[in-house]
């Protein structure tokens, strides 16, 4: 079964040893520096979601935000070079048929507190923002894919589950039963767990059945991206971002700034400026009027 005809069966992909370990050690060391400054000084009003460090936080928004960045510029580049790798893109390219865009990029992490773990598909959240059926979205969006996710793992990890198949169609009794009523069950059918290595790069649809294990004293550290294709971004509006208190992924202004994607490479350069021309022009400030000051200042103060 070549790549294509595995994804579009099982809704996922595991690439071994794709990044070399210089690279995996220098983005340890950048992206914890960046955790390390949140976890100092973030506050439930001033992030996009409300997402702020606490004892059962589980991730970071926007690692890519510069204001991480200050006192290490280049390392901002080599984030942005390493998501979009050639050898990123081209498995991407498969997966979409068509050039992606990009959306985000957050940080998993271990908590101090043990969290629920709960299945869900992505599509259940869109629908229930948007209104739209679930149920024609799972259809709809199946293949090619709307939106899917990629990890990159700095560390060792099994912390990501995954129903093979199921981004195909909707919920069994059993499932529909877990996902609505018992989310963080541990007797998910035909459940398969992605173990990762430094290196490794993993891809899964975001409609897929899945859940994330945050686990006190297990450690975590996963740079989390999320990808749309080009043909079908998901449109940004003042209800949404009020809505969801700032945390619409597509939404970051930053990337306006001229020397953003400075030290980046042609192929990285070639892959942003897609993201800027889909979203550019709905980095608006009205949509942020409805925001508190200090999470205003998140988007605009860098």
């Amino acid at each position: 079964m070549n790549q294509i005809e595995q994804w579009k069966h099982d809704g996922y992909l595991v690439h071994r040893n794709v990044f070399e370990e210089a690279l995996i050690e220098n983005l340890r060391e950048a992206c914890d520096d960046s955790l390390a400054q949140w976890q100092r000084e973030s506050i439930a009003e001033g992030e996009p979601g409300g997402y702020c460090y606490g004892p059962k936080a589980w991730v970071m928004l926007h690692l890519n935000h510069p204001k991480y960045q200050h006192h290490h510029p280049q390392r901002l580049a080599t984030l942005l070079n390493a998501v979009a790798d050639p050898r990123v893109l081209a498995i991407l390219n498969d997966i979409f048929r068509e050039p992606a865009v990009f959306s985000q990029i957050n940080y998993y992490i271990d908590p101090l507190q043990s969290r629920p773990n709960g299945w869900h598909r992505d599509s259940q959240f869109h629908a229930e923002f948007t209104g739209e059926d679930e149920t024609s979205s799972i259809h709809r969006e199946a293949d090619p894919p709307r939106e899917i996710h990629m990890h990159i793992p700095l560390v060792p990890t099994a912390a990501s589950e995954v129903v093979p198949g199921s981004h195909l169609r909707t919920d069994t009794p059993e499932e529909d039963h877990i996902r609505r009523d018992a989310p963080d069950s541990d007797e998910m059918p035909n459940t398969l767990r992605l173990h990762l290595e430094p290196g490794d790069l993993a891809f899964f649809h975001v409609n897929a059945l899945h859940r994330g294990l945050y686990l006190q004293g297990v450690p975590r550290r996963t740079i989390a991206v999320t990808l749309n294709r080009a043909s079908d971004p998901r449109p940004i509006t003042a209800a949404m971002m009020e809505k969801r208190s700032g945390y619409f992924p597509a939404y970051q202004p930053w990337f306006s700034n001229p020397k953003y994607l400075d030290g980046c490479s042609p192929a990285a350069r070639e892959f942003y400026q897609r993201f800027i021309d889909v979203y550019g022009e709905s980095w608006r400030p009205d949509f942020m009027q409805k925001l508190p000051q200090s999470l205003q200042e998140y988007f605009t103060k860098y």
